[in-house]
């Protein structure tokens, strides 16, 4: 259904870039928020550090009236430094959805991206919580700080498991607005920042990921999942996570693939 009102982060490459063609050329109206030039064809861009919650609320001041999605897909690499992975891929992304959640519209959407690496966000579902429940950016940032030691997981992966559980509860808040929260779950993607991931997997684990499924995916890939639960015939779909990683997981947990071979399991011997 075209015309919709959409505001996407991250929208300059990758997963985003991809999400904002598909967006654009079904005729819905781009609201871009990125740290980068903005994307061929966007009705408005603005300039948005996902690592600063002034930047986010002046981002926020500068969208005219209610919009039909919104689209939580920039994010960064644990390459970078731990603050900054907290910073952008939960901590801003909450700061940004709960000051636009109550310009949803009726029958609006928020789809975030998680990502294979909170798979087992089971393991740790009180201290996730425990995390969500701080009311405010330097708040979250504060508990990572104090709590980090005893998570026993990488920042990146941990910020992914709470983006998983972070949509459950917006599900809950926007479905009071007739509105709904999902999030998609990539494995390995081609963008421009794969190679990092591969640093961050260490040597030769995320080839050998992507060797089990015969290939990385491609932005679009992943960006038509986005758009189905933003525009498509999805409206029964609430507080989902979906895992869009070729099969890799579904692998792992029925044991199809074997993981004796792992490099991140060798070097663990």
């Amino acid at each position: 259904m075209a015309g919709k009102t959409i505001a996407l982060t991250g929208a300059s490459s990758g997963i985003g870039a991809a999400t904002a063609k598909i967006l654009m050329d079904g005729g819905h109206k781009l609201i871009s928020l990125d740290i980068k030039d903005p994307p061929p064809g966007a009705a408005q861009h603005i300039h948005c550090d996902m690592n600063d919650p002034a930047s986010i609320d002046a981002a926020v001041a500068q969208i005219d009236g209610n919009i039909d999605g919104l689209l939580n897909v920039a994010g960064v690499p644990g390459t970078v430094p731990p603050e900054v992975v907290m910073g952008v891929n939960i901590l801003g992304l909450r700061h940004l959805t709960n000051a636009l959640m109550g310009r949803i519209a009726q029958g609006g959407a928020i789809v975030n991206i998680a990502s294979i690496a909170g798979f087992t966000w089971q393991r740790r579902a009180n201290e996730i919580n425990e995390f969500l429940d701080t009311p405010d950016f330097a708040s979250g940032l504060a508990w990572w700080e104090a709590n980090k030691a005893g998570l026993r997981i990488d920042p990146y992966s941990f910020s992914k498991e709470c983006v998983v559980v972070l949509t459950m509860r917006q599900a809950g808040e926007a479905l009071k607005r007739g509105a709904r929260a999902n999030s998609v779950s990539p494995g390995p993607v081609e963008t421009p920042i794969l190679p990092d991931f591969k640093r961050q997997a260490g040597e030769g684990q995320l080839d050998w990921v992507i060797g089990k499924t015969g290939g990385a995916a491609q932005p679009r890939d992943i960006a038509e999942v986005v758009c189905f639960l933003a525009t498509g015939p999805s409206r029964w779909v609430n507080g989902r996570d979906i895992i869009v990683d070729g099969g890799y997981s579904a692998g792992i947990t029925a044991r199809w693939i074997d993981t004796s071979d792992a490099p991140a399991r060798t070097r663990k011997k």
